[in-house]
């Protein structure tokens, strides 16, 4: 079941929305991206991302097989006015690299960020996909990491809220 969403053709990439028909070939590509995933888990994201307002998982279609992923996302700033957008990952198939899949994936997802009103595309990589700051650098990306630290906490829901006292 396809949902609903602008499909554009960049180059021979057909870029749409996931939907539920990408699961076996977008857990291939979750695998390759080293984050393994489940049919269900992925099924689960996509719904999730599907739900929330001003967040899109797209596919880059070559020949009517799932190339490549992208997941951005926008938020309020809060150290200023207007909106940012978020790209919380980006995976080429490996039998798909270096064709424009990477390119066309990376262009939809600014195109969706400026459209939703953003002022920027933000984005983390590991320090160790060093071919992937090459890319982002190559399409004027610049890294800001020396000025800015990276934490996180991550949460047990099987165990009481993290912080007593204080609900949402």
């Amino acid at each position: 079941m396809r949902m609903a969403g602008p499909s554009a053709r960049l180059g021979g990439v057909m870029i749409r929305p996931a939907d539920t028909d990408d699961v076996a070939a977008l857990v291939s590509l979750f695998e390759e991206w080293g984050h393994p995933l489940s049919s269900a888990d992925v099924r689960a994201v996509i719904a999730e991302w599907g739900a929330t307002v001003r967040s899109e998982v797209l596919v880059a279609d070559v020949d009517g097989e799932v190339a490549g992923m992208v997941a951005v996302s926008s938020g309020p700033r809060f150290a200023g006015p207007g909106r940012y957008g978020h790209l919380s990952g980006l995976a080429v198939a490996a039998s798909h690299r270096r064709r424009g899949v990477g390119t066309s994936l990376l262009k939809a997802a600014e195109s969706y960020a400026f459209g939703w009103g953003c002022d920027r595309l933000e984005l983390t990589s590991s320090r160790s996909r060093q071919a992937a700051h090459d890319f982002y650098r190559s399409h004027g990306y610049e890294e800001t990491s020396h000025h800015h630290a990276r934490y996180v906490r991550l949460f047990d829901r099987d165990s009481p809220t993290p912080m007593t006292g204080i609900s949402p």
